[in-house]
């Protein structure tokens, strides 16, 4: 789909950062328009796109409020690419930012037209660091890349998420004994990893629980975005037809999420991403709920 630029899209000072916040223009950056009037955006992170999805219909009210009559979004569509990162600067990352934060914070993607570097860490104790570094790494990336780069900012980190993926019985009806679960899940969380790191409940679309997880999850956000979130991922039965459920499951467990939380209705029962998550090594936790 093509996209493009009206004119009232290039200064994004006058409407996109007013309407959105400083926070979020750091990690969310419209691209263009499409003919039914809907507006693209990129993100630094997975976690940033999640959020933009949940928070989109309040976007889309707040970029209205500034822009013309003529001028409205009719909703936001996230983009699932991001600017790459030059590959010379994962191979040397060590070298840039040193190595007692190499692998506490991740280069993921370039923003604001490449300009800008954007990563995520896994405690506050290195976004803050990487921050007072910040003057020094871009030099050393300038002077690794050379007078082609065009690297000239450093977009404070996204903290690391911590991610729960969540299989649930089919015959798992009750509702309050799952929205126990998800908030002591949730406790559990914050408790570990601090509460400035975001809780995401990875799941199917196929159970009652599924969508007792999406529910809850939304009643708990808070207008700046905060709380646990949601994240559906259906099977891909127009694909791979009988198998789908257990590719999709296959796929989950092999990214490695935080925790594997499995609900079911019996000590005896066994689902199969539970055995999926197992085989990767995920850390379980059973809970048997009637």
């Amino acid at each position: 789909m093509a996209l493009t630029q009206p004119e009232w899209f290039g200064d994004l000072d006058a409407w996109w950062t007013p309407a959105v916040g400083d926070d979020v223009a750091r990690h969310v950056e419209p691209v263009g328009t499409d003919d039914r009037g809907r507006l693209h955006v990129r993100c630094s992170s997975p976690a940033w796109r999640t959020q933009t999805r949940l928070l989109a219909a309040q976007l889309v009210a707040r970029v209205n409020e500034l822009l013309d009559a003529d001028a409205q979004v009719s909703g936001i569509i996230v983009q699932t690419v991001t600017g790459p990162v030059p590959q010379i600067i994962r191979d040397r990352w060590s070298d840039i930012v040193g190595e007692d934060l190499a692998d506490q914070v991740e280069p993921v993607s370039l923003g604001a037209q490449g300009q800008e570097l954007c990563t995520v860490a896994a405690s506050s104790w290195a976004r803050d660091q990487a921050v007072q570094r910040a003057p020094q790494i871009l030099a050393r990336i300038r002077e690794l890349i050379g007078a082609q780069c065009t690297i000239t900012r450093w977009c404070p980190s996204t903290l690391k998420p911590v991610v729960v993926l969540v299989a649930a019985s089919p015959s798992l009806t009750a509702r309050q004994a799952v929205e126990d679960v998800l908030l002591q899940t949730w406790h559990d969380a914050v408790e570990a990893f601090g509460i400035e790191h975001s809780l995401v409940l990875e799941h199917g679309r196929e159970t009652q629980a599924d969508s007792f997880i999406q529910e809850w999850a939304a009643s708990l956000q808070l207008p700046d975005g905060t709380g646990p979130m949601s994240v559906s991922i259906p099977a891909d039965t127009a694909r791979h037809h009988h198998h789908a459920q257990d590719i999709r499951d296959r796929q989950l467990a092999a990214r490695h999420p935080d925790l594997c939380l499995i609900l079911v209705r019996s000590t005896d029962e066994v689902l199969p991403l539970e055995e999926h998550a197992a085989a990767a090594g995920i850390p379980l936790q059973r809970c048997v709920l009637v």
